[in-house]
């Protein structure tokens, strides 16, 4: 049944920003790492929590080509950030976001854990984005 779930999934998916190879070069997407990966799905997966897919597209590509890495972000101020994030609500989710690669920069040294146990450990990150992050960037079994 996996096998057959992965083959529906690769003709029926829909094409969005944070899983668009596309969107570079291939040069460019060569260079990419697992933790370039992790931030795209964190920062996607705390924005879709509470909103819908369509909506988010536009908040994730501005985000992203203003903040492409945890440093970039933890650099920011929170009016920076909650300017970026108007009009998609929830503010809590981009203070955590902030509070989360400031956290990430410092114990971490700006790269994402790759385990779910350990991502928990950031401010904003709860058992299902952990998981995801774990699974998506760093193909852990969670």
């Amino acid at each position: 049944i996996a096998q057959l779930l992965v083959e529906w999934y690769q003709v029926n998916r829909r094409d969005l920003p944070w899983r668009d190879q596309k969107r570079w070069s291939q040069a460019a997407y060569a260079k990419r790492s697992s933790a370039d990966v992790a931030v795209e799905v964190w920062v996607s997966e705390i924005m879709l929590q509470q909103t819908r897919v369509q909506t988010v597209i536009q908040y994730f590509q501005r985000w992203m080509e203003r903040w492409p890495t945890v440093e970039d972000l933890a650099s920011a101020t929170e009016e920076e950030v909650n300017e970026v994030w108007s009009g998609l609500g929830y503010y809590r989710r981009a203070k955590f976001l902030l509070l989360g690669s400031r956290a990430v920069v410092e114990k971490y040294g700006g790269v994402l854990p790759q385990k779910a146990e350990e991502l928990k450990k950031i401010p904003g990150i709860g058992d299902y984005t952990a998981g995801a992050i774990s699974s998506i960037a760093f193909g852990q079994q969670v």
